[in-house]
């Protein structure tokens, strides 16, 4: 009898061993227009941005997000995109107090229970001009939450605490808003920089993305395509993966 339950428990750890090694990934998405195509968001009262298909588009499996799914075998949770959408609270221009409430801030508490989550964003921030402000990594006032650095640090602290165990990247377009020539580009490096900076600071990795092709603002059918091939070499380095379809 001693040596039947010896077996059987060994068989329960042998089983056990194989679905923690058999684990399926599952990441989610926190992010704007850029990630919000039709029939992906989650909740599915957020905002999209609709005109995907128009710009060649057609399909959501050409998203870049799907296209990593694809490749890697890994699960799409949760993707909490809303068009239109801040990092910050910042609501200092039409319709401000709208999208106030559905900042990155207010949905970052709403992505599941992910293994890997892809931060996408900064771009409506840079576009309505939303000010760096200071570099704060705590007791964050409502005002300073309305201004970039802090509410960064914010964000990160937050999820970091909420996802103890999850890989966070943030996806920064390197080229941010560069079509918009009343922007800057000492606004723009701005923004950058303060990014790398604070993602540093929680040790959270940038994906930095560059040549995104794009129409009407938005990453085409190219523009995805370029997406998805930069974030998997990431991903091939971090998750010993190989990039089985050629992205």
């Amino acid at each position: 009898m001693k040596k039947i339950l010896l077996s059987i428990l060994a068989i329960a750890l042998m089983t056990t061993a194989c679905n923690k090694k058999e684990k399926e990934i599952c990441f989610s998405i926190l992010g704007d227009s850029f990630t919000s195509y039709a029939g992906t968001v989650d909740p599915n009262t957020n905002h999209i941005w609709e005109p995907f298909v128009d710009i060649g588009v057609t399909s959501p499996d050409m998203m870049w997000f799907n296209q990593i799914a694809l490749n890697t075998g890994w699960t799409l949770e949760k993707n909490n995109s809303f068009s239109g959408s801040h990092i910050t609270n910042n609501h200092d221009y039409t319709d401000g107090d709208y999208y106030k409430t559905v900042s990155y801030l207010n949905r970052m508490d709403n992505l599941g229970t992910p293994d890997v989550i892809f931060v996408f964003g900064g771009t409506n921030d840079i576009y309505h001009r939303v000010p760096v402000g200071d570099y704060v990594y705590s007791d964050w006032s409502e005002e300073q939450l309305c201004y970039l650095r802090p509410a960064m640090a914010y964000m990160y602290q937050n999820m970091k605490r909420q996802y103890p165990k999850a890989k966070i990247y943030f996806m920064l377009d390197m080229e941010l808003c560069i079509s918009d020539q009343t922007i800057d580009d000492e606004f723009r490096q701005a923004y950058i920089e303060s990014i790398h900076k604070i993602s540093r600071h929680y040790n959270i990795e940038c994906i930095d993305i560059y040549g995104i092709k794009k129409s009407q603002w938005h990453p085409n059918a190219k523009g995805q395509d370029t997406i998805a091939q930069q974030v998997m070499e990431t991903l091939m380095i971090d998750f010993d993966i190989d990039n089985a379809n050629g992205l």
